[in-house]
């Protein structure tokens, strides 16, 4: 058992996957993409609904769990909970009968879990059962042009990628950005995200690469010119250019966005340069006590026999 990490040292991750909601033995609900979180001993489940019966997000506090240093996977045992949650100001008690999963450092850092629990006053248990992968976060700033003519620059957006198996391949789901820009002929500028799925890799391009304008998206577009609103609303990005390419570079990525919404006259492009901050956890290494001071999250510096994830040299080590 490793309580360094069961106090809190790793931060908040996200998992998305295909869950599923079972009642009685029977499945009540299948949602393709469903979030769960995990931070340390904690973990977070998703606002589960099936029917008109609706349980709110909740998080389940100090599991218990076990780590093979060789493979880097986190284990967890069966084992029950009870959690007590405010809906409406009335309190709710979460009774759990089983939890259970494994968190892999695999090639798509894979979150596997299954929680058995009663909500409240239900007369049966619930089981949530999902297979996720790591959500990844890359923040820097967002070149854009508009009809070619004009171009911009939205100073800090982040990128949110997910990799994932499916029939024999990998592929990314990639949260493209919302952000703001001034100064445009059409005025102030609100530019709305969307989340373009399945890109697959291709070598003629370089990169992940899909070509989303049969992909029915929508994005929210708003202009404000001298305080009076020119558009604002949802719009279908079906027609001229509506593709995006992502690259690696090492540890960061490389972004070509090109979208067309709804009939305006002109072609958006973006581009996310990759030169910012990954704003993600890596792989923890595990090396021997050396002569370099030790601080664990917090920045605090660390005494002789600690255990855990510490900071040493600027770099993250799993120390024992």
């Amino acid at each position: 058992m490793l309580q360094a990490m069961a106090q809190g040292a790793h931060v908040p991750m996200k998992f998305s996957g295909k869950a599923t909601i079972e009642v009685n033995g029977n499945i009540v609900s299948t949602l393709e993409s469903d979030t769960v979180r995990y931070s340390g001993s904690d973990v977070t489940l998703p606002a589960m609904r099936y029917g008109n019966f609706v349980i709110p997000s909740f998080t389940i506090h100090g599991t218990e769990f076990s780590m093979d240093m060789s493979t880097m996977t986190v284990t967890f045992p069966e084992q029950e909970f009870t959690e007590t949650i405010t809906v409406d100001g009335v309190e709710k008690t979460i009774t759990g009968t089983s939890l259970s999963g494994t968190y892999a450092h695999d090639a798509y850092n894979t979150f596997k879990l299954k929680a058995v629990f009663k909500y409240g006053s239900m007369p049966m248990p619930l089981t949530y059962d999902i297979v996720a992968y790591y959500i990844k976060d890359y923040s820097d700033k967002l070149d854009v042009s508009i009809g070619g003519m004009f171009n911009y620059t939205a100073a800090n957006v982040t990128y949110s990628v997910r990799t994932y198996p499916e029939d024999g391949n990998t592929l990314l789901d990639v949260q493209v950005p919302s952000y703001e820009l001034s100064g445009t002929p059409l005025g102030e500028l609100s530019v709305g995200g969307y989340i373009v799925k399945g890109l697959a890799m291709d070598n003629e391009k370089g990169g992940y690469y899909r070509d989303y304008a049969a992909d029915e998206l929508t994005m929210h577009f708003k202009s404000v010119k001298d305080g009076v609103v020119g558009m604002d609303g949802d719009y279908a990005m079906t027609q001229g250019d509506n593709n995006i390419l992502l690259v690696y570079e090492g540890k960061k990525i490389k972004v070509n966005n090109a979208f067309h919404p709804g009939n305006m006259p002109f072609q958006i492009t973006s581009q996310f340069p990759g030169e910012g901050d990954v704003t993600a956890v890596e792989t923890v290494k595990t090396i021997e006590q050396n002569d370099a001071p030790a601080y664990n999250l917090a920045g605090q510096r660390t005494t002789t026999g600690y255990k855990g994830i510490v900071i040493k040299n600027g770099k993250k080590f799993y120390q024992r």
